[in-house]
């Protein structure tokens, strides 16, 4: 029989390191609900130029005690910002958060609720193991379009930048992107050079949004070419094959393939994230789900006939490559420059 005495007994552990793991997770959980809800709602539409929470609530047909409690979250965010008062977008929320911004990250914003459904789904994972998924759902509009948003805020430019400056780029004509998915890699380089050629080779789902991206910014230097790396063929006499993030690139198996794919003297430019580097929170979205026909390895970022990079990279030296250059880029990711000899 538990005594009124007992009330007074501290526990051994401190408890708050739990609580504020606690209230740190539940924030950041009410964050992502204002952010999507702001999205949802088209607030940031509204203010882009200066607005009272009374008229934006009428633009918007929302409550008008409940929007301006909305909106004071959103500038404790940095998000928005109150003169006087009137709410208007910062900086941050203008460029990434509004529609018509060229780096608009509202596709990847939208794609988050995907991963948020498998999240909701962990105790059964943990149950019976991952989620079988469909390539083509999977590579769907979310997906490309998504990639393609993250990429053009930086990581795009730097990538471009490095292959340009790293390689005898200007006497290059004929190039292939190896699951290249929304082109835009190969649309950036082609830029770079009027003399070359791209093609940007990936699933016949994919390579639909590769052309509408390829006419979205006016290119006819990169072509498609619909398949599966894996078991069809890729063409040949490329001065450049290209891969960047594709899990393929730490597979042995298509090395072969890619160095017959290659002029004597062509250059194979892999970007890959070091897999066995994630942590254990990554290692857990990675392993939550894999593909139909493709089964992944524990390893991020990994099929389950990958190698480790630095296994990979012995092995393209074995096989014909001269890994002249390895450079280490700001979002964790690791370019090899390798020429067949």
């Amino acid at each position: 029989m538990n005594s009124a005495k007992e009330l007074m007994k501290r526990p051994e552990v401190c408890s708050d390191e739990l609580i504020k793991f606690i209230d740190d997770s539940m924030n950041g959980f009410r964050k992502y609900k204002i952010l999507t809800t702001a999205v949802k709602l088209q607030l940031f539409e509204y203010t882009k130029d200066p607005v009272s929470s009374e008229e934006l609530a009428a633009k918007m047909g929302c409550n008008p005690e409940m929007v301006p409690l909305l909106c004071d979250v959103l500038c404790e965010c940095g998000l928005l910002v109150l003169n006087g008062e009137k709410y208007s977008n910062t900086g941050l929320t203008n460029t990434y958060l509004v529609s018509d911004s060229p780096f608009s990250q509202l596709n990847y914003l939208r794609d988050m609720e995907r991963s948020i459904a498998m999240w909701e789904k962990l105790d059964e994972i943990i149950t019976n193991g991952p989620v079988i998924v469909d390539k083509q759902s999977f590579f769907g509009d979310g997906i490309i379009h998504s990639m393609a948003e993250n990429a053009k805020c930086g990581m795009l430019q730097e990538v471009v930048e490095t292959v340009t400056e790293d390689i005898d780029f200007d006497s290059s004509r004929k190039m292939i992107d190896l699951g290249g998915g929304h082109g835009l890699y190969s649309i950036a380089l082609t830029g770079q050079n009027e003399n070359l050629k791209a093609f940007v080779f990936d699933l016949p789902q994919v390579t639909e949004h590769t052309k509408k991206y390829a006419e979205k910014y006016g290119t006819d230097q990169v072509d498609v070419i619909p398949g599966n790396f894996f078991t069809d063929d890729i063409g040949s006499e490329y001065d450049i094959v290209f891969s960047s993030l594709n899990p393929g690139g730490k597979v042995p198996d298509l090395i072969p393939k890619i160095v017959s794919a290659l002029k004597t003297g062509g250059v194979f430019v892999n970007r890959q994230v070091p897999g066995e580097d994630a942590n254990a929170m990554e290692a857990l979205n990675w392993n939550m789900w894999t593909f139909d026909d493709t089964k992944k390895s524990s390893a991020l970022y990994s099929f389950e006939n990958s190698v480790s990079l630095e296994e990979y990279i012995d092995i393209l030296k074995t096989n014909g490559f001269d890994v002249f250059k390895e450079l280490d880029l700001t979002d964790g990711s690791r370019i090899i420059f390798s020429r067949k000899v």
